[in-house]
């Protein structure tokens, strides 16, 4: 891949994830948090199986890995997943963006004690102007309820978690295929979602739902769930943990846009400048990155 080019399983990743604002706001007036997290989990690991044999993936752990798959699970698919939905729950949309954007930043540093990136102030520096893109983005929507501490603090420690997890994938997702680890990964996260949302699914009345609410759940299930974070781990394998958790930027002003398409939000010309803010820093630390990794060590 070219300095400036950009990543198409990413691109397409944080497009979906960008729309699961908008589709969890629409899914929590009917299904809670919890009951979310569940019915997501089921449909998700039901669809990627067929993905699998598709792909001709075998389903089976390999040899001395099981563990390390399915701790990878309880972290990213289990523990993150609870903590940016009850997260988001307590919070703005724009306050959740804004902290989950601190996510490159904290996988920035974790790759570096793994030693999996080398320290470039202009990787930083471009992931810094990122974030401030993100928060121009996101305030330039004017004033608004703000979130509650609780609401934040979850948030942030899920920004944390999910940075330590795209860093910990990376071994494994250089060893075998994004598709087969997501798989068998994700009966790991069960050891955190079956207690915390068993009684939740138990009280909804799915007879009820609206059509609306089912593809809300769709997509949150399908489109940013099997696909999006098979995506996103082919943007791990292709580019690196750091490089993969840039796109990560993206994601809350396409959020906005689609608050804008689909929720009637008005767009303003501050925001349209922090897009390119974001945009710019993305490009920029990309670039960093590829030329600290063309370096060699002194």
């Amino acid at each position: 891949m070219r300095p400036s080019a950009f990543n198409v399983p990413l691109l397409f990743t944080v497009a979906a994830w960008g729309f699961n604002f908008v589709a969890l706001k629409l899914v929590y007036e009917q299904v809670t948090p919890a009951a979310t997290s569940l019915i997501r989990f089921a449909i998700t690991f039901i669809a990627m199986i067929p993905i699998c044999l598709l792909l001709r993936e075998p389903l089976k752990y390999p040899k001395g890995e099981s563990l390390r798959i399915l701790w990878l699970g309880f972290v990213a698919m289990g523990a993150y997943m609870i903590l940016f939905l009850e997260g988001l729950a307590r919070t703005t949309p724009a306050d959740s963006a804004i902290i989950l954007a601190t996510s490159p930043i904290f996988t920035y540093f974790f790759a570096i004690i793994a030693k999996q990136e080398f320290f470039s102030i202009r990787a930083l520096l471009g992931s810094l102007v990122a974030f401030f893109g993100v928060g121009v983005v996101v305030l330039g929507a004017g004033a608004g309820d703000n979130g509650t501490l609780l609401g934040n603090a979850l948030t942030l420690v899920s920004s944390v978690v999910w940075a330590y997890s795209a860093v910990f994938s990376k071994p494994l997702m250089q060893s075998y295929s994004p598709a087969r680890v997501f798989t068998l990964a994700m009966p790991g996260s069960l050891l955190a979602l079956i207690p915390y949302a068993t009684v939740a699914v138990h009280q909804t009345d799915f007879t009820a739902l609206t059509p609306t609410t089912w593809a809300m759940i769709l997509h949150v299930s399908l489109l940013a769930g099997a696909l999006g974070f098979t995506g996103f781990y082919i943007g791990v394998r292709q580019v690196g943990a750091a490089g993969a958790m840039l796109y990560q930027f993206l994601v809350p002003p396409i959020a906005m846009l689609c608050a804008v398409a689909f929720l009637g939000k008005q767009i303003t010309v501050i925001q349209v400048a922090g897009f390119l803010l974001v945009v710019a820093g993305v490009v920029w630390a990309t670039r960093a990155r590829h030329r600290a990794d063309a370096t060699p060590a002194p």
